[in-house]
């Protein structure tokens, strides 16, 4: 008995399945898509996709920053954040690609407690601000679809 215990103790765990999301989302002014999360035991993928912003409120950023965050409740855990400024007093242009992150464990183990809370709860946010001070926020609810 004892020494089947011990052999049960040894017997390699069991991986988690791979699990592929995509997502996207947008409104009149923002448009994120092409955004891709993957998840497996040994390493987690979270592309942010492209940004495409439209309007001529994007014309004379001096500085903006990209944030894509679980919203549970009123808690706001964030996954990635990025920001840029210039400060010689020119404007930037919004990106394109919204950067990657990869890793084991970067999102699942510290960010949610199952890939489930993804689906309804993933949002993007851009804040920026023009030549004048002004500063815009821009949030997103994503939608995201389980591939795989």
């Amino acid at each position: 008995m004892m020494f089947l215990l011990i052999l049960t103790g040894c017997a390699k765990s069991e991986e988690k399945p791979l699990k592929v999301y995509s997502f996207s989302g947008e409104n009149e002014q923002i448009a994120v898509s092409n955004g891709v999360i993957v998840l497996h035991d040994t390493e987690e993928i979270f592309y942010g996709g492209d940004l495409e912003a439209v309007g001529e409120e994007f014309s004379d950023i001096t500085c903006y920053s990209t944030k894509f965050y679980i919203m549970s409740g009123s808690e706001k855990t964030t996954i990635s954040s990025n920001m840029i400024e210039n400060l010689t007093g020119g404007t930037v242009q919004v990106p394109g690609s919204l950067g990657k992150l990869s890793g084991d464990g970067i999102i699942t183990s510290t960010k949610i407690k199952d890939a489930d809370d993804l689906k309804n709860n993933l949002y993007f946010e851009l804040t920026t601000m023009n030549q004048d001070g002004e500063k815009r926020v821009y949030q997103l609810q994503m939608s995201v679809t389980e591939v795989m």
